[in-house]
């Protein structure tokens, strides 16, 4: 597989479960999502990318350009990654606290 087909594969099989855990303590949420790409580095980024997502859209062109979540700090970010015969598929976790 090409990494070009793998990304579009990751892409078209990128499976989102995000969900919201409420507010921990005032000012940070915490986030999960799950991501399926070719490589373990590739769906931990969708993943990610899909948490960033779930706290604001208006969030995620920085963070595509700079890999920082601008007025957040990203804590405890933990993965549990697997693979099958479809890839890599990480579930991920992580609080974000306004900073």
């Amino acid at each position: 597989m090409s990494i070009g087909s793998g990304i579009k594969s990751g892409v078209l099989a990128l499976s989102l479960l995000v969900a919201s855990f409420g507010i921990a303590q005032a000012g940070c949420v915490s986030k999960s999502a799950q991501a399926t790409s070719y490589s373990k580095a590739s769906a931990k980024w969708f993943a990610m990318e899909t948490m960033v997502q779930a706290v604001s859209w208006g969030l995620w062109p920085g963070w595509v350009a700079t890999g920082v979540v601008d007025g957040y700090s990203v804590k405890n970010e933990k993965y549990k990654c697997t693979s099958g015969s479809d890839g890599v598929t990480c579930i991920s976790w992580a609080k974000f606290c306004k900073k």
